[in-house]
């Protein structure tokens, strides 16, 4: 999830409000290009299907991380087929959000399709700004006969990051989670080995749980040193909301009480779970960077390749560059894990489903080629390139290939993966976020306890939502 600082980059020819209750409405018109290529008794290939759409430059907006940078180095082969080139936009995080809604809001079409959070999609549905996958996928001429996502894709995933209310809307470009990352070589160092076991009475070893991943922060905790033994982000942004909730997770507690991302249902946030999440979180910060209440994903990822920190909680996709030895001192020297757990919680292990979707915007003024890219994206050789380049593919069958099985965190994303829960994609998911980024953000710098800032946020849910989505833990 996190970026490099922001970067606006043009890839040419290289190597690709609706309330709580749901309201039934119409999909939007989508604007159409050339006109598609008929059909002929011969088989589907891709460069028939995009002959009517040659010369054609896509642009596309994203986050500028490894999955994009991947995806713009198998452009160049996407455009000898077809003819079709791609315009690339890379920004951070927040600026990508921002850069697409102004666009869509403004109905402008400067972008052919767009590559967002699944938690925006909602707020994108419900004001009509994108237009469901099937448009194209039930076009013969431009669907191809091989591509089988039912099948090929993980379906828990791809339905909660890119479906919304019972319907696709576009396909994975990246499925996120994420899990703990530790120095193995200081974890199966002897002399660090026979100190730990000798002031906490048992073995170091990879954290388990929430108390053994604090104890482990505590021992090596050297800010003499300028060395730490985590590092939390605690800014406030919206990095900080999707830390905490791997503790809140873990602890028992949820945001609201819901099956899917696109219900709305009881508030829990403020829930006695929630709480002791929030307490737990914040007494991390004793063994965080002094000023860690200003960094964000880049700045604890930076830290953690620089070789500064023992162990910290980090995104699948980020994983990438702190194994790869030109940009990263701790390259080779990394262990990667499932979360802890909390022992006196039911929840036992778990994750959190995140993902960034491909979208085709209603306004789009090149949907029909924007697909055929998107669905070339998605098949096996080209997610296969761009996971062993950064990404974080939603296919099983690329996590079964012996390249992938080699890389050293590959086993822990797929592993959390599988215990991952859904987030909110409610129209309103957005300003969830921001409550919670908020009243987070006062808990950690001491504006307010932990139980009086969750009891905040979840005044002002209910306050957003209404009706369907009652407090469970009243406020006194």
């Amino acid at each position: 999830m996190g970026v490099r600082g922001l970067v606006a980059l043009s890839l040419f020819c290289i190597l690709p409000l609706a309330g709580c209750s749901k309201k039934k409405q119409q999909d939007p018109p989508v604007a159409t290009g050339a006109a598609a290529a008929p059909a002929d008794s011969g088989p589907w290939t891709l460069e028939k299907a995009a002959k009517p759409y040659a010369g054609t430059t896509l642009r596309v907006v994203g986050e500028a991380l490894p999955p994009l940078e991947a995806m713009g180095k198998l452009a160049g082969e996407f455009e000898k087929k077809t003819g079709i080139k791609l315009a690339i936009e890379m920004y951070e995080h927040s600026e990508a959000v921002n850069k697409v809604m102004l666009d869509l809001n403004s109905k402008r079409g400067r972008y052919d399709f767009i590559l967002q959070p699944h938690r925006e999609l909602g707020r994108f549905v419900g004001n009509g700004h994108v237009v469901p996958i099937s448009r194209f996928f039930d076009n013969p001429a431009l669907r191809d006969p091989s591509f089988q996502p039912e099948k090929s894709l993980t379906q828990r995933l791809w339905k909660e990051i890119s479906w919304y209310d019972g319907k696709a809307y576009g396909f994975p470009f990246t499925s996120l989670t994420m899990f703990l990352w530790y120095r193995k070589d200081l974890l199966e160092d002897a002399k660090e080995q026979a100190g730990f076991a000798a002031k906490y009475g048992y073995p170091l070893k990879v954290p388990s749980t929430w108390k053994e991943y604090q104890d482990a922060a505590a021992w090596f905790h050297r800010p003499a040193e300028k060395f730490y033994g985590t590092a939390i982000q605690g800014k406030r942004h919206e990095a900080l909301w999707y830390e905490w909730l791997n503790v809140l997770y873990s602890f028992g507690g949820d945001m609201m009480q819901t099956e899917v991302g696109s219900q709305c249902g009881p508030i829990i946030v403020n829930s006695p779970e929630a709480v002791a999440s929030l307490e737990y979180y914040k007494g991390l910060m004793r063994y965080s960077p002094p000023d860690t209440l200003n960094y964000f994903w880049d700045d604890v990822m930076a830290l953690m390749q620089q070789g500064k920190v023992f162990e910290l909680i980090m995104w699948n996709d980020a994983t990438y560059a702190v194994e790869n030895p030109a940009q990263s001192k701790v390259s080779g020297k990394m262990g990667f894990a499932t979360l802890p757990v909390e022992p006196q919680s039911k929840a036992g292990k778990v994750g959190q489903i995140e993902g960034w979707t491909y979208l085709i915007p209603a306004q789009s003024k090149n949907p029909e080629a924007a697909y055929l890219f998107i669905q070339w994206m998605m098949g096996f050789d080209q997610q296969l390139a761009q996971h062993l380049g950064g990404g974080a593919t939603a296919r099983p069958d690329v996590y079964e290939h012996p390249d992938v099985k080699k890389l050293t965190y590959s086993q822990a994303a797929a592993d959390t993966n599988a215990v991952a829960r859904p987030k909110p994609t409610i129209p309103q998911a957005p300003e969830i976020t921001d409550i919670l980024v908020r009243e987070l953000s006062l808990a950690l710098s001491g504006g307010k306890t932990p139980k009086a800032a969750l009891d905040t946020a979840a005044k002002d849910m209910n306050k957003l939502l209404g009706a369907c989505a009652p407090l469970v833990h009243p406020v006194k």
